[in-house]
């Protein structure tokens, strides 16, 4: 079974619709988001009627949360005041787009999604189980993923939350963050991966790297009138809440020369 993994949609169609087409070639049998299907991007309605029509498998994201129960704050750690102002700000417009169908479709999503294939148990969840605005890190202590792979009965965990592309591989069992469709994780371009599991535990993981139409993203984005900074975060590899995604000297040069 060839599992599509998708994660931080942020509101990003024309990436969802690369990566769609994308999982398709690729031959997956079913198509998992790890939450945040919105909050940033300027299709939040379209994301959500694109997940919906394509009976794509999503948890509950914190920003799907904060807009589900019309809160003021999505529960992100920015970077700073300024950076979370205009987060409460995005999340002001994302929710003034959504009517009473998307807001009921995101209030049901569940915390955790849960499958079984080929006597390999997988758990599929945001952030942290139980936790829905944690992250897991990568270089951690091997003790801790054994915990977390033992303590939630699972083989595989599957997590999003923090937009990074992550393989933590332990006797026990693996631990796989695909990166984001639309949280900044690659410059101009979607994250997502192919988890692909087979009988007696033999498992495997590939990562992808998805093009997109982003001038068309950017001129969404303009003309919603969203704050400019989260567009920037985008089209130069960065977090939403402020942190580097993007490791090479030339993103944080354009970013100080606002290229």
């Amino acid at each position: 079974m060839r599992i599509g993994l998708l994660s931080g949609i942020h509101g990003n169609l024309p990436a969802l619709e690369a990566c769609w087409s994308e999982l398709r070639s690729a031959g997956a049998d079913v198509v998992i988001s790890l939450g945040n299907l919105v909050q940033y991007g300027p299709f939040p309605s379209e994301v959500l009627e694109f997940v919906r029509e394509n009976s794509i498998d999503s948890v509950q994201g914190n920003c799907d949360r904060a807009v589900a129960r019309s809160r003021d704050h999505d529960g992100s750690s920015y970077q700073n005041v300024h950076w979370e102002s205009l987060g409460m700000e995005a999340l002001r417009w994302t929710s003034s787009q959504l009517g009473d169908d998307d807001r009921r479709f995101l209030r049901r999503l569940p915390d955790e999604l849960r499958y079984e294939v080929g006597g390999t148990r997988v758990l599929c969840v945001h952030g942290l189980p139980g936790r829905i605005t944690e992250e897991i890190h990568g270089q951690l202590p091997g003790e801790i993923y054994d915990l977390l792979l033992r303590r939630n009965d699972c083989h595989v965990l599957l997590t999003g939350h923090g937009n990074r592309i992550l393989l933590a591989q332990r006797s026990t069992g693996w631990i796989v963050s695909p990166g984001s469709v639309g949280g900044g994780t690659l410059p101009q371009a979607a994250s997502m991966a192919v988890l692909s599991l087979e009988e007696r535990h033999r498992r495997s993981v590939s990562w992808f790297r998805v093009e997109y139409d982003f001038q068309r993203y950017e001129r969404a984005y303009t003309e919603a009138n969203l704050p400019e900074i989260f567009l920037r975060c985008i089209k130069l590899g960065r977090d939403p809440e402020g942190r580097w995604h993007a490791t090479e000297p030339v993103w944080r040069e354009r970013w100080a020369k606002r290229s």
